[in-house]
């Protein structure tokens, strides 16, 4: 299925953040993944420099993660026997955590287990490039109004491109130089065996990305404080030199939402400001952000359980 809409109607939504940026895109929140909205916020926070550091998370913990995606964890019983130095301590049996609704397509059954699992996509076109953007639904639920709505979320990675200012902070790169640098930006993606997709909305990463606690990163001022029109958590791609300036190619840790109304020719329209306040939405979101922390809680205690936390 396909559908268009205008700038106007793009509402891009990070559960987390209920915080809409300064610069003028009304009916996106707290990041910026559109290629127009992209380039927006770069000229405004251009002009607002980040001078203070990108904080990066320290830890010792090297062990590569794949970026996650979201997922259903849905695990059966298993037996965990915890050994040291060779004797045998305690046996444990993990039960998995009871998790809400899951995504659109998946039913399950009072254990856990996966009954029925749907492969349905949904193609969105952003009508000022004609760019297609390949979507999995994550929830489909009604408007308090009796609208069809959809909760989509890309089904490639979400990719920004900061520029580095000096030693430690990084600074958002102007609309032409955004253009300029692609080319640059799509090569270095192909050297760790990913590919960037000038897609609709949002520019796009396919591939498998392998991160360390070490890549991750927050946004913050000198002061400690949030930055306007972007996300306050990041994951480092890669990074690339060009023209003697050092850029970074990130991905934000929130995962990004679209919310799909059908029209009354049953077409797919990117919701508007007014909708986004409907409870039945703000509801749906909260639904998802549970969804996906439950399912994180859950991989952190097997985990833990199977002794793979240093």
């Amino acid at each position: 299925m396909a559908s268009s809409s205008s700038p106007s109607n793009l509402s891009a939504i990070f559960p987390n953040s209920k915080i809409t940026p300064l610069f003028p895109i009304p009916t996106i929140y707290s990041n910026n993944y559109r290629k127009n909205t992209l380039r927006l916020s770069l000229s405004c926070f251009a002009a607002k420099q980040q001078t203070g550091p990108v904080k990066k998370r320290t830890s010792p913990n090297t062990k590569k993660k794949k970026k996650p995606s979201n997922f259903d964890a849905n695990v059966g019983e298993i037996d965990v026997e915890v050994e040291e130095k060779g004797l045998q301590q305690s046996s444990e049996r993990y039960h998995p955590l009871p998790l809400p609704k899951p995504p659109a397509g998946f039913v399950l059954d009072e254990q856990g287990r996966v009954l029925m699992a749907s492969n349905k996509r949904i193609t969105i076109v952003d009508s000022t490039n004609n760019f297609p953007l390949e979507c999995v639904i994550r929830r489909v639920f009604k408007s308090t109004r009796g609208d069809d709505c959809l909760l989509l979320c890309p089904v490639d990675m979400p990719v920004q491109i900061l520029k580095s200012t000096n030693v430690e902070g990084w600074a958002a790169v102007s609309d032409d130089e955004v253009e300029a640098i692609l080319p640059t930006a799509a090569y270095a993606l192909a050297k760790i065996h990913m590919h960037l997709v000038y897609s609709g909305f949002c520019y796009t990463a396919r591939g498998g990305c392998c991160y360390t606690e070490d890549d991750i990163f927050e946004f913050r001022t000198d002061d400690g404080e949030d930055v306007d029109g972007l996300p306050s958590e990041g994951i480092e791609i890669t990074c690339f030199h060009m023209d003697g300036s050092h850029y970074m190619i990130y991905t934000p840790s929130d995962p990004l939402l679209f919310v799909a109304v059908k029209d009354k020719d049953g077409q797919l329209q990117i919701a508007d400001d007014e909708l986004l306040e409907d409870p039945a939405i703000i509801s749906a979101i909260d639904e998802e952000t549970e969804f996906n922390a439950l399912v994180e809680e859950e991989a952190a205690l097997l985990e833990s359980l199977l002794g793979e936390r240093d």
